[in-house]
């Protein structure tokens, strides 16, 4: 009880919960890994798309997925990493950015537990 209260607190309010983004996402909507490349290598969601927010051209590597069409701001768009406070952080960035449906759906490890896939 106390963890799901710290998970939300870190997810904010354009958070989903683990369960909630295992039952609403469509396979079609992306997932960005927010991680360092070499996180993300070591362990990721399948299918996910790796763009470290810390990178100081995070906002050009958002922009170069949209013009592949990757990305779509009027499209839902899912971000994780290992805790959940870098994809707020990310969520954020991209809410300003125009992405109105980013969410913020917390760290890998409650994700695996939700049943999400992972790879390497």
């Amino acid at each position: 009880m106390i963890l799901d209260f710290l998970s939300r607190l870190v997810r904010g309010p354009n958070g989903l919960s683990p369960k909630d983004f295992v039952a609403q996402r469509e396979a079609s909507h992306p997932v960005l890994d927010v991680r360092t490349a070499s996180e993300f290598a070591q362990e990721h969601l399948k299918g996910a798309i790796n763009i470290d927010v810390s990178a100081p051209d995070f906002a050009r590597q958002v922009e170069r997925l949209a013009k592949k069409g990757k990305l779509k701001a009027d499209e839902p768009v899912y971000l994780y990493c290992r805790s959940g406070a870098r994809s707020g952080r990310a969520t954020r960035l991209l809410r300003h950015q125009g992405y109105g449906q980013a969410y913020n759906v917390g760290g890998i490890g409650g994700l695996k537990r939700a049943g999400v896939g992972v790879g390497r």
